[in-house]
């Protein structure tokens, strides 16, 4: 199960590569597939040790249940980005106000929405807090968050 992992890591490293992946998000699936193939041998291992296959599916069904809490609050923000698309009350443009935070919406993607603050920051807020949390949606200024003009140097013509 060691070769065939390290094959399949090199197999997936040159995949990602070959499709212009960030290399940290390469790196991540990379270590993510590893470990989880360096896992599913040692839970067959246990089982083969054994010799009884319910250890080594007992043992698969806990790595799953213990995966899944962790990526709980992830598939949260990911469905509720789904009904903030789908429900269109928050459109970019518009001036937003939940929890704290203030700020003309950029982007809404499928997990996070973008706002831009006042002062210029970028304020990224998950959609599971839009979803939950009461909002104030409200239509921006045109001067909101957008560059301060400079004042334009005098020099003398000549």
């Amino acid at each position: 199960m060691y070769l065939l992992a390290l094959l399949i890591r090199r197999v997936l490293r040159r995949a990602l590569a070959r499709r212009h992946i960030r290399p940290d998000m390469a790196l991540l699936t990379e270590r993510v597939v590893y470990a989880g193939l360096i896992g599913l041998g040692v839970f067959e291992f246990i089982s083969l040790s054994l010799g009884n296959a319910a250890a080594g599916l007992t043992g698969l069904l806990v790595a799953a249940f213990v995966t899944s809490l962790g990526l709980q609050d992830i598939f949260k923000s990911y469905v509720a980005g789904f009904y903030v698309l789908l429900e269109r009350n928050v459109r970019v443009g518009e001036l937003l106000e939940t929890g704290g935070a203030t700020g003309r919406v950029e982007e809404v993607r499928m997990r996070t929405t973008y706002l831009r603050g006042e002062d210029g920051a970028l304020i990224v807020i998950p959609n599971i807090s839009l979803f939950s949390n009461t909002l104030t949606v409200r239509q921006a200024p045109p001067d909101w968050a957008s560059p301060k003009a400079e004042p334009e140097p005098d020099v003398p013509a000549g």
